[in-house]
């Protein structure tokens, strides 16, 4: 079926000031967050081997390249603000993209924000010596600074993901020196034991590891939502998300050999924050202190890669004529979405106060999430299609192994919304039903506006 003809377009009026060092560190900031911190655990309740949870992490990180290889056609054919949103757009019409922009808008960044938020009021807060009650005050005014840091300019806001993601990755380098480097103490009197993974055939316990190992992979479509404001896009975008991903798998096959080093596999199971009990065994208990601070710097740093990134969504929606025209608004002197990003921070604090753990607000957005990458990898296949019809090319760049990657990625898509349906309950079905809302809400917009 031909997509939908589309709105009215207006151009989105943003300047190209993103570099590649930049654009790398937005791969990289908006991937690496609190999931190599927390996530090894999640793995070692299903595995009980070294070698098998190492084989998850690089199993899980070629997968994530796999849908790396295909947004990168896509990108390269369409470098411009809105990523995913323009990707869905040009593959199957204006009712789809705007789905894709409604779930963003309401569900996908707002909750993902107060998600990581969270994650970084608490480690904060544990580091400087805050009560619980301060989580809400913290969280709401980082987000609210870090708006206000990208309201500036996409400049400063590329500016501090270049910083923050630089911070964090010399942090993990340094935890992963002192592990293999330095001698360390064993377990402390009365530490947890954990009771051991369920029997299970190795097979399936590797697929349900890999949901966690999958969910601390996502961030690599992030630098599409800066696709028009990246400085040389067709050089640059498949350079800072291919080796940005490539990267990132290295980071974190590193840091899990680094655990190994200081822990045993069931240590790695009864320690919900594997990293800071590596550090206390390694420096004592300021080493647990110094690994909330990591944690606080790299939460921090993948929330600002996600203020900067989601307004671009809502920005090229009301430029299509597919939301309120206002939230177009780009401000002439700093070039930057103003209406937009001030709304999604809004919105974040608004989940955020509704929220009281990072799994009670993670649950509504990470299902949603997947099934628009599922879409917008089928896109290629549209893309390709119409290729091979009109006899030109679209894109200079081409997915390696084509059709196979973009296939094994939609299968593995489709096996991680199952698992999160039957795993996160009511939230995850909620969050696609409020998603799916966006299909009514499109048909009476357009009747309104006479489309």
């Amino acid at each position: 079926m031909a997509p939908a003809p589309h709105a009215p377009r207006q151009e989105v009026d943003l300047k190209r000031q993103i570099g590649l060092y930049a654009a790398t560190a937005i791969t990289v900031g908006n991937i690496v967050g609190s999931g190599i911190f927390k996530s090894p655990n999640s793995v070692a309740q299903f595995l009980d081997q070294a070698p098998a949870m190492i084989a998850v992490w690089v199993v899980g990180g070629v997968l994530s390249l796999c849908g790396s290889l295909a947004l990168v056609e896509l990108a390269v054919a369409h470098p411009k603000t809105g990523g995913l949103y323009v990707f869905i757009r040009e593959g199957f019409g204006d009712a789809w993209a705007f789905t894709f922009g409604w779930a963003n808008l309401w569900v996908i960044k707002p909750t993902l924000i107060a998600a990581i938020t969270f994650v970084f009021a608490e480690y904060f807060c544990d580091a400087v010596g805050l009560p619980r009650g301060a989580l809400l005050p913290a969280g709401c005014a980082a987000i609210v600074l870090l708006t206000g840091v990208n309201a500036l300019g996409v400049r400063e806001g590329a500016r501090t993901a270049s910083l923050f993601t630089t911070l964090k990755v010399l942090g993990i380098a340094a935890l992963c020196v002192a592990a293999f480097a330095l001698p360390h103490s064993g377990a402390l009197a009365g530490a947890p034991v954990a009771a051991g993974p369920a029997a299970r055939p190795l097979l399936l316990a590797m697929v349900l590891a890999m949901i966690p190992v999958l969910f601390a992979y996502d961030g690599w479509t992030d630098a599409t939502y800066v696709g028009g404001e990246i400085v040389e896009p067709k050089r640059n975008l498949p350079i800072a998300i291919l080796w940005g991903t490539v990267l990132v798998i290295a980071i974190y096959v590193v840091t899990n050999l680094a655990y190994f080093r200081v822990l045993t596999p069931a240590e790695v199971a009864a320690y919900p924050v594997v990293g800071a009990e590596t550090m206390r065994r390694l420096l004592g208990p300021w080493g647990s202190r110094a690994l909330a601070v990591l944690v606080a710097v790299s939460a921090f740093g993948t929330v600002n890669g996600a203020i900067l990134t989601g307004p671009r969504v809502t920005l090229a929606m009301a430029a299509d004529g597919l939301l309120w025209k206002p939230l177009a608004h780009v401000d002439p002197r700093r070039s930057a979405p103003d209406r937009a990003l001030w709304l999604q921070a809004a919105l974040s604090c608004l989940w955020l106060w509704i929220a009281s753990s990072f799994e009670d607000v993670s649950g509504w957005f990470v299902t949603t999430m997947w099934l628009f990458y599922g879409v917008t990898t089928a896109a290629l296949f549209v893309q390709r299609r119409r290729e091979r019809e009109s006899g030109v090319r679209l894109s200079d760049y081409r997915t390696p192994l084509y059709p196979l990657t973009p296939i094994v990625f939609i299968l593995v898509t489709v096996a991680i919304i199952a698992s999160d349906l039957s795993a996160s309950g009511w939230r995850a079905a909620a969050g696609v039903i409020l998603a799916a809302l966006g299909f009514p809400v499109y048909f009476v917009w357009r009747r309104r506006r006479g489309a």
